[in-house]
């Protein structure tokens, strides 16, 4: 009789503590919003990954009718940001806006991360595909693509590319074109794209590849040549930057997808509001024609679900790891 009782009694806690957290969570849900939100980005001021998570904030604002602040915590190719960002509140006030590199290629690229990307964040949706270019110094004795890989192989020994740190979208994309096009060329790391941006523009070093958001800008300078668009249609907003299906290397595509993360434990009914309301703002006049001027794309309804962003980034982080792997980057201590 007393095992019956003292059994009886724990599943009577259970049953209350179960309740009470239901409660709360459904009571955190009613009030929610009550105060400003925090976006952190994981990057410099002035970097594609700013200028998506800026439209995105001022959509949210309006929609949950409280502020958005973007702050801007760069380092070590994104990690720092996200080491924050999991060690915030799981109240739903602290948003994560990180990208294929900084989620899925970060797990594969440092040893010693203070955080998993995969049990850590739970994943609101994917908000923006972003179309990469190659951009060079304007001096580079290239006009096409096809004669940036002649002069790369041949000078490959000399050359540099600009990344916004090891992870970063930049960085990712010279791997890959290294890979594509069969050379060595060795990156030098900045604190943000902006940053590797302007060193191409003044000549210190020959390229970068940068999302078309940022490339409009500085192709328009004229301190920048953009070669080609790492996929197979040209971009609205860059018609005189040919597509990679125009060249030797039809197969080559890169694009970077944009993912808002909130912490571990964010009730769901929390995210699910969150959910919903990013999934208003990619639908809004306002949001669609910013994402016009800056060729990037609304992502699929599917990877704009709770259920289907999740998908994606388990997805990715599987497959950047054996393409790093191929590509022979041994992961680093942050």
């Amino acid at each position: 009789m007393m095992t019956y009782r003292k059994t009886w009694g724990r599943a009577l806690v259970r049953t209350i503590l179960f309740a009470t957290a239901l409660a709360a969570g459904a009571a955190q849900a009613d009030t929610y919003p009550s105060r400003p939100l925090t976006l952190l980005v994981p990057f410099t001021a002035g970097g594609a990954t700013d200028v998506l998570a800026r439209a995105l904030a001022e959509g949210l604002a309006r929609q949950l009718k409280q502020s958005v602040v973007v702050e801007n915590v760069p380092g070590a190719g994104g990690s720092v940001g996200q080491s924050r960002a999991a060690r915030s509140a799981a109240d739903g006030y602290t948003l994560l806006l990180g990208n294929v590199g900084t989620l899925a290629a970060n797990a594969s690229l440092y040893k010693n991360l203070s955080y998993n990307v995969l049990t850590d964040f739970v994943p609101l949706a994917s908000v923006g595909d972003a179309p990469q270019v190659l951009s060079v110094r304007a001096g580079l004795p290239a006009r096409t693509f096809d004669e940036f890989v002649a002069y790369a192989k041949a000078n490959q020994g000399t050359m540099n590319f600009g990344t916004a740190g090891v992870g970063s979208g930049s960085f990712l994309g010279g791997i890959l074109l290294n890979a594509a096009i069969g050379v060595n060329i060795l990156p030098i790391h900045y604190r943000g794209a902006a940053q590797a941006t302007a060193d191409v523009m003044a000549g210190h070093i020959d390229y970068t590849v940068e999302s078309s958001s940022t490339a409009v800008s500085s192709i328009s300078s004229g301190k920048i040549k953009g070669l080609v668009v790492l996929r197979g249609e040209r971009v609205k907003v860059l018609p005189g930057v040919q597509a990679t299906s125009e060249t030797s290397y039809p197969d080559l595509h890169y694009d970077i997808w944009n993912m808002v993360l909130v912490p571990k434990g964010v009730p769901p009914a929390v995210a699910e509001q969150l959910n919903a309301s990013l999934n208003q703002v990619l639908h809004s006049p306002e949001i669609q024609a910013r994402y016009a001027e800056m060729g990037v794309a609304v992502p699929t309804a599917e990877h704009r679900s709770l259920k289907g962003s999740a998908e994606l980034l388990q997805t990715e982080v599987a497959r950047w790891k054996a393409l790093l792997h191929a590509a022979g980057i041994e992961p680093g201590a942050t």
